[in-house]
């Protein structure tokens, strides 16, 4: 063979096996395309299937009971639900398709009740006390009540029970039973109600009994009429109130206990920032917290350093050692406070989202607030200017004091708590919801939309009328009830 002949040869042999090489990657490019393809419909399929699951897990919150199959059906798939105990278990069974793909999926379902939590409704029904309650001048209850665990002291003025807008209102004689109840069951009660006392009181006793909201009877076995459903309970499975207690209402909402704001926030490693003092600060603290965010400091002025920083505290957990004074024209956002001495504010201040933790005291002037969260240690003292709006909190130890008019209507759900008393001086118009382990105290006509709810007493001083009306709003700081949510399922077993 000459050298042209065996040239051919060997290039004819390359091309074929060139040829075989490229189609046995088209085969296996293909291979991988059906695979990749195949995948992806059974991706579909399974879905869908899950879609079926979903479906009828649906089905069944809003039909818990049935003793037949039920079926299911949607984009793509198909569904069975089984009963196998009725109203108690349940099989679930779906096939998703798509193309050439197909998939099932099993899950079995119990049925059971799932709890649901709602704010205690004491709160938001009117006046409710553990002790007693003294009304020096008139009411006017809006579609609210009064009830005092050891009855009333005085109801001396005019008292009206009208419609929630107050209309179509009636003296107590016109009403029965009047909306004016006491504990049942438990000692050292007394009606001392002087001219309405032969409408509310029966002898030196409240005349309408539910069952006390605080107090124990001495019998443990003791039954009476719920104060808000109207069920005959035993006293302790009625609705009932406890004493607040602002260290761990603050310790939820914010970390730290009220009591030992500082080394609490520091054991949880919660300071972001800290200073010695923000009031209104030392100068050298301040302008190396500037400088650090590449800001340049106005002049060793301390109070002008302070209103550069402040701005700058937005987004920030920022511990204080000594006090905290906010002047008047600040405006903050998402910030939290840990003060280990007092928080003030001079003047009008702007806070939303803006949550403290005092150990010193509260003095919070022109504040405005929303959706903001002040707990202390100390008292709190507040003028006439504070608006609250919002999700918003007001909690102490000690005692709270409004000073001056009270013009809180804005707010829809704010929580007033004090360990001890709370006392309005001045006219009161407020929308809240108050919590007091001592008494509550209203010197001065207004309007009170909300629930005051008072372990000590609650007293009314002043002349002219006092509306009350009951409200439901909400607020996250006050106490919580497990409530039956009904029967919903519960997925014990899926694939």
């Amino acid at each position: 063979m000459t050298k042209k002949g065996i040239a051919l040869v060997s290039v004819l042999v390359a091309m074929v096996a060139v040829l075989m090489m490229a189609l046995g990657m088209s085969y296996l490019a293909e291979a991988n395309l059906s695979t990749g393809r195949n995948l992806a419909q059974q991706a579909v399929a399974r879905q869908r299937a899950e879609a079926g699951i979903d479906h009828a897990l649906a089905y069944l919150r809003v039909n818990p009971n049935f003793a037949e199959t039920r079926s299911v059906s949607g984009n793509g798939y198909t569904g069975t639900i089984t009963p196998l105990v009725p109203g108690e278990k349940y099989r679930i069974e779906s096939t998703g398709t798509f193309q050439q793909a197909r998939h099932a999926a099993v899950a079995e379902v119990r049925i059971e009740v799932i709890p649901t939590q709602r704010q205690n409704p004491l709160f938001g029904n009117g006046w409710i006390s553990g002790g007693r309650i003294t009304v020096n001048g008139g009411v006017d209850l809006h579609a609210s009540r009064l009830h005092a665990d050891k009855g009333y002291a005085n109801l001396s003025g005019q008292i009206q029970v009208c419609d929630e807008n107050g209309q179509n209102c009636k003296n107590l004689n016109q009403v029965s039973p009047p909306p004016i109840t006491g504990g049942a069951g438990v000692g050292d009660t007394q009606c001392n109600a002087s001219g309405n006392n032969r409408e509310v009181c029966q002898d030196n006793q409240p005349r309408y009994q539910v069952c006390p909201v605080y107090q124990q009877p001495s019998d443990p076995t003791f039954t009476c009429q719920d104060a808000i459903t109207g069920e005959i309970k035993r006293w302790d499975q009625a609705y009932r109130i406890t004493t607040p207690n602002v260290n761990n209402l603050s310790e939820q909402a914010l970390g730290v206990r009220v009591s030992s704001v500082i080394p609490d926030a520091h054991q949880k490693n919660l300071c972001q920032v800290e200073f010695t003092s923000l009031d209104p600060g030392q100068p050298t603290e301040l302008t190396r917290f500037l400088i650090a965010r590449n800001v340049t400091p106005v002049g060793n002025d301390t109070n002008t350093l302070l209103r550069q920083v402040l701005p700058l505290l937005s987004g920030l957990r920022v511990c204080v050692q000594g006090n905290v004074t906010l002047p008047g024209g600040t405006t903050l956002n998402n910030t939290t406070f840990y003060v280990g001495g007092t928080f003030q504010v001079n003047g009008s201040a702007n806070l939303q989202d803006v949550k403290v933790a005092a150990q010193g005291g509260l003095n919070l002037g022109d504040v405005q607030a929303t959706n903001s969260k002040f707990f202390t240690n100390g008292n709190i003292n507040l003028n006439n200017d504070a608006l609250f709006q919002g999700d918003s909190t007001i909690a102490s130890i000690q005692a709270i004091t409004f000073n001056g008019r009270a013009n809180l209507l804005n707010n829809r759900a704010l929580a007033i708590i004090s360990q001890g008393d709370i006392t309005f001086n001045g006219r009161a118009d407020t929308h809240a919801f108050m919590w007091a382990g001592g008494q509550i105290t209203f010197n001065g006509t207004g309007t009170f939309i909300g629930g005051a709810v008072s372990i000590g007493g609650t007293i009314r001083n002043g002349g002219g009328q006092f509306s009350i009306r009951n409200s439901n709003a909400e607020n996250s700081d006050l106490p919580q009830i497990e409530t039956d949510g009904g029967p919903a399922p519960r997925v014990t077993f899926r694939r």
